[in-house]
């Protein structure tokens, strides 16, 4: 007479047994295709290419012409003052340069220069380099240039996080809406859920100085025109 542990092998695995083993082979093909993507290279260029394969991501960074963005320390003045502004993307880029440069002190007469300490360490798969804009076709684009390390691989790779979109009112205050978002040549917005948690987390990274953050909640409108972002208060 055979035995329950004998009849189970023969009549093979339950519907369950199945059905779990079906999503656990698609969840991990989803995942094997989303770190290929991630590590798949992104092209970098200075202006879309007009014969671009199909498939290719590119990532194009944002103007940081230093005459063209010398006024950004005036411009954010008044806004923090609560004075609407309009600034193009060689303004934004020297802010955000400006923000992210760590103070140095200067020496003491006869005395040598502290050696400029090392930017302080970011947790997490993805540490990204300094954030970069870009205004075009009425829309905004975040781009920054990062590693992306898994520990546990010992792995690590170079990857482009880009995101464009607009901005609309969410919760009282203006937020910034993605139509695409790329972690290399992957496509992010195609998950939203996952996207939406990676955007959130990658955005907080590069929180603004409080003065802009306090400033930016009274906006009473935030739009795009040409290359410039149109920053109106009430």
């Amino acid at each position: 007479m055979l035995s329950q542990k004998s009849r189970a092998m023969n009549q093979g695995p339950s519907m369950t047994e199945v059905v779990v083993g079906a999503a656990l082979s698609l969840v991990l093909g989803v995942v094997l295709a989303m770190a290929y993507l991630v590590a798949k290279p992104v092209q970098e260029e200075k202006q879309i290419p007009k014969d671009l394969p199909a498939g290719t991501i590119c990532y194009i960074a944002g103007e940081q012409d230093a005459n063209n963005g010398k006024q950004w320390l005036r411009k954010k003045q008044l806004f923090t003052e609560g004075t609407s502004v309009t600034v193009n993307e060689d303004e934004l880029n020297a802010w955000i340069q400006a923000g992210t440069e760590p103070a140095v002190e200067k020496p003491a007469p006869g005395k040598k220069a502290a050696p400029t300490p090392p930017p302080p360490a970011q947790a997490g798969m993805i540490q990204l380099g300094t954030l970069n804009f870009r205004i075009h076709d009425g829309l905004l684009q975040m781009g920054s240039r990062g590693t992306l390390s898994i520990d546990w691989l010992d792995f690590k790779t170079p990857v482009v996080v880009q995101a464009t979109g607009r901005f609309a009112k969410s919760g009282g205050a203006f937020a910034f809406v993605p139509e695409r978002f790329y972690i290399g040549s992957c496509p992010l917005h195609k998950l939203p859920f996952v996207g939406e948690l990676l955007l959130g987390h990658l955005i907080a990274k590069s929180a603004p100085p409080e003065d802009i953050a306090t400033a930016w909640k009274k906006l009473a409108d935030v739009s795009i025109a040409g290359k410039s972002l149109n920053l109106t208060m009430p």
